[in-house]
């Protein structure tokens, strides 16, 4: 079975405009139509905001939870590590899609004789001091619970001043994975992983290190990318560029690879 994977699509809850959307909708029902299903591992960030409420559903959504509902209907594994974005998704989200929800990460799985690490990205590594002192604080039950007792508007609209993340990037372009994370991805690879697969930096970009590959995903804001990781260790990994006009052959092309 065939692993594909990626990242940071920053889902805007519809009416609002997003530069990704019916791109990485029409690459979900490319998906469905292949005969054999794979599997599908979403690195996170999949929504711009996320908060699983006990009785609402945040809105908005509707298309892309059917797309994905339909997607592991048809056969495919459907998989789902959280990023700093979309780390409160659980029960509510895995019954809407059928996915699959690893809210620890690293996830480490052996496939097709390779050892494969994936992880989003978000406080790994060094640098990003400040976030990942708060990371424990805002990801803990008392947290949660405490946003959970506002009303979901304005539980939404608070999120909102705290989740501009994906509007700033659109204003940058990142020439290299930053060093924290590549640092990290190097010393996962020394402990035994053959592949580290990383989401968050938004560059779509695979990187032989001295202990393997480290792949970046990129995103669906700007370079609608996706990775395919074939189920055969001769094979090489592909990073590749989703084009709705192309669908997933013909249109497609590597992302640079760096050294």
């Amino acid at each position: 079975m065939d692993l594909y994977l990626v990242s940071d699509l920053h889902h805007y809850p519809e009416p609002a405009p997003h530069p990704g959307r019916e791109a990485f909708f029409s690459f979900l029902s490319d998906l469905g139509r292949l005969d054999p299903p794979g599997a599908l591992w979403i690195l996170g960030d999949l929504f711009d905001f996320w908060f699983e409420y006990g009785t609402v559903v945040p809105a908005g959504h509707e298309r892309l939870l059917s797309l994905l509902r339909n997607l592991s209907a048809s056969g495919w594994e459907l998989h789902f590590l959280p990023g700093n974005h979309d780390f409160a998704a659980g029960k509510r989200f895995a019954a809407s899609t059928g996915a699959a929800i690893h809210s620890g990460e690293p996830v480490v799985l052996d496939r097709a004789g390779r050892r494969l690490c994936f992880a989003h990205g978000d406080g790994l590594g060094t640098g990003d001091i400040g976030y990942r002192a708060i990371k424990p604080v805002i990801r803990s039950r008392p947290a949660r619970f405490l946003f959970s007792l506002l009303h979901p508007d304005i539980g939404i609209r608070f999120a909102k001043l705290f989740s501009g993340t994906s509007r700033r990037i659109l204003r940058r372009d990142l020439d290299h994975v930053p060093a924290g994370l590549e640092g990290w991805a190097d010393g996962a690879l020394s402990a035994g992983a053959d592949i580290v697969v990383t989401g968050h930096a938004h560059l779509g970009r695979i990187t032989a290190l001295a202990g393997g590959l480290h792949i970046s995903l990129g995103d669906w804001l700007t370079r609608m990318s996706y990775c395919i990781l074939p189920d055969d260790s001769a094979a090489e990994p592909l990073l590749l560029t989703y084009s709705p006009n192309e669908g997933l052959s013909g249109g497609t092309h590597p992302a640079e690879r760096g050294v």
